[in-house]
C-alpha cells in the first residue's frame, strides 16, 4: 500500500482543475471554473471546480470530490491506480507500506490490472513483430497507406503473425496465466486447446482516455471471404466498445484546443488525419454511435463534424446516431466526400491544407443537410415528401434549445414552402409525445435519487426544523473553514475559531446527525489541542466526512468581478473577514435557539396558569416568568445586533 506520507504529498501537488480539465471543458466563472457535469446528462453547466479549495462539486447531481475521487469515478480507476497516476503526473515519489487489504478488493483490482498488463505486453509483442522479418508484410501495408515511423510509434501499431498460438506460448513463457489471456480476449479456446485470437492481422491498439491499452482492432491482410475484414477484442473488465472512441487519447488535447471534434468511421481515417497534422479526430470504429461515446466528446467540446464517404452507405452512416447528438444539446455538422473517397484517401490525395479547406467549405448543418438530401429524393413524390418532412421535424424536436428549434423551423418552412405554424405544431406534437413516453418510463434522475437516499437513511434522521438545520450547517461550516484561525479576545488572549465556538455554545447540542458527527469530532480533537484545517476534511479518507465538507464549503454563485469593477467596488474575500462570518453564524444560531426557548417557556407558563389555583406552583411560575423576562431581553439584544425585526418561526 502507498504510505500516508506519500498520499499527503500527492494530494498537496495534485491540482483538481488540471485533472478534471483533461476530461471536461471548463470555463472561468469568477474564482471558479464551470463545465457540463461528466457524471450526469445536463444541458446547463452546473459542475463547479474550486481551485482555491482543490475540489469539484456538481450542483445538479450532487457529485463532489477531489482529484483522486474524480479519477476513480470518471476514469474508472481504483484508489491505488488514481494515486499512482497522480504521482506520475506530478513527479511525486511513492513510498510503499504493507497495510492489509480485503481479499475481495485485492482480487478485483488485481484482475483488472492483470488484463491491462497483458494488453500492454501484447502491444509490445505485436510492435516488435512488426519491425522483425516476420512482420515485414504488415510494415509494408502501413507504408503503402503512407504511415511514417513517427505515426506508427504514436499509435503503437503492430502485427500479429500467421501462427496458431505464437503469442499465447510467448505470454505463457513470460509467466502470464492462461485465464488472464482469455479474459483479456488475447487467447481463445479451440477443441480442448488454445489459439491466438488475432492472427495474420495488422494491429491497432485501442487506448482509454488515460492512454492504457484496453483492447485491439486487427485488420486482415489477405482476402478471405470467410473472415471479417476487422475484428475487435471481445468485451472485458477493461474494454466496453460502446464507451470507447478510437484515438480519443491522442486527440483530447487538440479537440479542446480547436473546440471541435471530427468523427470518422475507421482506424486508418484517424491515423491518416493525425499524420497530416489534423489531430482533433476520433472514430467510432465501425460500431453504431452510442450515447456514451457522444458524451465522451461532449466533455471535450460541444461541436461535432462527421466526416463520411459519399456513397449511400456513407450517407446512411453519417445520419446514424445524429438525433442522439442533437438531444445532447450539441452542434453537429456533416461533410460528405466525393464518390470513391473517404477521409483517409482524400487527405492523402489532397494534403492537409486542401482537406481542411474542403471540410470548412462543404460542411453542412445536420438539419439543412437532411433537408437538402430529402428534398432531392422526394421532389416528385408527395407521400414520401411528407414522410421525410416528419423525419426532419423529429430531428428538430430533439433539440433542447427552443430558439434553435425556432430557427430551424423557419429555415424548413422556406425550403418546403410550408407555414411555420404547421411545422411548429408537428414539432410540439412530437416533443409532447416524447416527453409523455419518458414520463411513463421509470428512469432515475437526481430528484428520485435523493428521495431514495432519504428513504434508505430514514432511520438516521431526526425531526429537526429546516431553519435549525441550516443554522447548524453554518456553525459546522465556519468551524471547518476557519477552525485553526485566531480569534483575538483581548490584547493578550487569543484562541482558535473552533475553541471560540465551543466556548460560546457550551452545553448546546447539535441535532442533525451528520452535523453532530462533524461537530463532536471537532470537539474531541479540540480537547486534545488539535484544530484541523479545511484541507484535512476535504482530503479525508472517510467519504461521508469529505462529501459533507465539500458540500458545506461549496458556493454555487460567484461574485461577478467585471460587474463590480465597473462601479469601482472592492471585492473582499471571505477569509479576510472570517471573524465577521464566524460571529454572524453564532448570532443567528443563538437567536434561533432564543426564540425556540422563549416559545417553550411561554407554553409552560400557559400550562401552569390554566391549572386550578390549588394545583399551581407559585415558585415554578416565578422561575418561568424570570426566565421569560431574560429571554425577551436577549431577543431584543439580538434584534439590535442583527438590525432585524424577528418573527417567531414555526418550530
Amino acid at each position: 500500500m502507498i504510505s500516508k506520507l506519500s498520499i499527503a504529498r500527492i494530494m498537496d501537488e495534485a491540482r483538481v482543475e488540471d485533472v478534471v480539465g483533461e476530461y471536461v471543458v471548463l470555463k472561468k466563472r469568477g474564482a471558479n471554473l464551470l463545465g457540463n457535469c461528466p457524471f450526469h446528462n445536463e444541458k446547463t453547466p452546473s459542475f463547479t471546480v474550486t481551485p482555491a479549495k482543490n475540489f469539484y462539486k456538481c450542483f445538479g447531481c450532487g457529485k463532489s470530490g477531489n482529484s483522486v475521487t474524480f479519477l476513480m469515478e470518471h476514469a474508472q480507476m481504483s484508489y491505488v491506480e488514481a494515486l499512482k497516476f497522480l504521482a506520475k503526473k506530478y513527479n511525486v515519489e511513492i513510498e510503499e507500506t504493507f497495510e492489509p487489504v480485503s481479499h475481495e478488493e485485492q482480487e478485483k483490482q488485481s484482475h483488472a490490472e492483470s488484463i491491462l498488463i497483458a494488453n500492454a505486453f501484447a502491444q509490445k509483442y505485436y510492435t516488435e513483430i512488426l519491425h522483425s522479418d516476420e512482420g515485414s508484410v504488415g510494415l509494408s501495408y502501413f507504408k503503402e497507406r503512407g504511415f511514417d515511423k513517427h505515426t506508427i510509434e504514436k499509435f503503437q501499431m503492430g502485427f500479429s503473425p500467421d501462427k496458431g498460438d505464437a503469442f499465447t506460448k510467448h505470454a505463457l513463457a513470460n509467466s502470464f496465466q492462461l485465464q488472464i489471456l482469455k479474459d483479456a480476449g488475447l487467447t481463445s479456446p479451440k477443441e480442448g486447446s488454445t489459439y491466438d485470437f488475432f492472427r495474420n492481422r495488422v494491429m491497432f491498439p485501442i487506448h482509454n482516455l488515460n492512454g492504457k491499452v484496453v483492447g485491439f482492432g486487427g485488420r486482415i491482410l489477405k482476402k478471405d471471404e470467410k473472415a471479417p475484414k476487422y475484428v475487435n477484442t471481445p468485451e472485458s473488465d477493461v474494454y466496453n466498445k460502446s464507451k470507447i472512441l478510437y484515438g480519443a487519447f491522442q486527440a483530447k488535447v487538440a479537440i479542446r484546443k480547436m473546440d471541435e471534434c471530427y468523427l470518422v468511421e475507421g482506424y486508418t481515417d484517424v491515423v491518416s488525419l493525425h499524420q497530416a497534422g489534423i489531430e482533433n479526430v476520433v472514430a467510432s470504429s465501425g460500431t453504431a454511435l452510442t450515447i456514451e461515446q457522444i458524451r465522451i466528446i461532449k466533455r471535450m467540446t460541444a461541436n461535432i463534424t462527421m466526416l463520411y464517404d459519399g456513397d449511400a452507405a456513407g450517407i446512411k452512416a453519417a445520419l446514424r446516431g445524429t438525433d442522439m447528438i442533437l438531444e445532447e444539446g450539441m452542434n453537429v455538422r456533416i461533410v460528405i466526400f466525393p464518390d470513391g473517397e473517404d477521409p483517409d484517401s482524400y487527405v492523402r490525395k489532397t494534403g492537409s491544407e486542401a482537406f481542411t479547406k474542403y471540410v470548412r467549405e462543404t460542411r453542412k448543418d445536420l438539419i439543412l443537410f437532411k433537408t437538402a438530401l430529402f428534398a432531392k429524393e422526394a421532389s416528385s413524390d408527395p407521400i414520401k415528401k411528407s414522410e421525410l418532412i416528419r423525419d426532419i421535424m423529429g430531428s428538430i424536436a430533439k433539440i433542447p434549445d427552443a430558439i434553435q428549434r425556432s430557427v430551424y423551423i423557419k429555415e424548413c418552412s422556406g425550403h418546403f414552402g410550408m407555414q411555420e405554424q404547421m411545422l411548429l405544431i408537428e414539432v410540439n406534437k412530437i416533443r409532447h409525445k416524447s416527453n409523455k413516453g419518458a414520463a411513463e418510463i421509470s428512469t432515475p434522475d437526481t430528484r428520485r435519487d435523493e428521495e431514495v437516499q432519504q428513504a434508505l437513511h430514514k432511520e438516521q434522521l431526526v425531526e429537526t426544523s429546516p431553519t435549525l438545520r441550516v443554522l447548524e450547517s453554518d456553525i459546522v461550516r465556519v468551524m471547518i473553514a476557519y477552525g485553526p484561525f485566531p480569534i483575538h479576545l483581548s490584547d493578550t488572549e487569543t484562541i482558535t475559531v473552533t475553541q471560540h465556538i465551543l466556548d460560546e455554545l457550551e452545553g448546546v447540542e447539535i441535532e442533525w446527525p451528520l452535523y453532530k458527527k462533524l461537530y463532536d469530532d471537532l470537539k474531541d480533537k479540540a480537547e486534545e489541542g488539535i484544530y484541523p484545517s479545511a484541507d484535512s476534511f476535504l482530503q479525508n479518507e472517510d467519504v461521508e466526512t469529505r462529501t459533507a465538507a465539500i458540500d458545506l464549503l461549496s458556493e454555487k454563485y460567484q461574485v461577478s468581478e467585471n460587474w463590480w469593477t465597473r462601479f469601482k467596488i472592492a471585492i473582499v474575500e471571505k477569509d479576510a473577514i472570517y471573524v465577521r462570518d464566524v460571529e454572524s453564524a453564532l448570532i443567528r444560531f443563538k437567536q434561533f435557539k432564543n426564540m425556540h426557548m422563549l416559545k417553550s417557556v411561554e407554553e409552560q407558563i400557559l400550562q401552569e396558569t390554566q391549572k386550578p389555583e390549588e394545583e399551581q406552583n407559585p415558585d415554578h411560575l416565578n422561575r418561568l416568568l424570570r426566565m421569560h423576562n431574560m429571554l425577551t431581553k436577549q431577543k431584543r439584544d439580538f434584534a439590535k445586533i442583527t438590525e432585524t425585526t424577528v418573527y417567531r418561526p414555526n418550530m
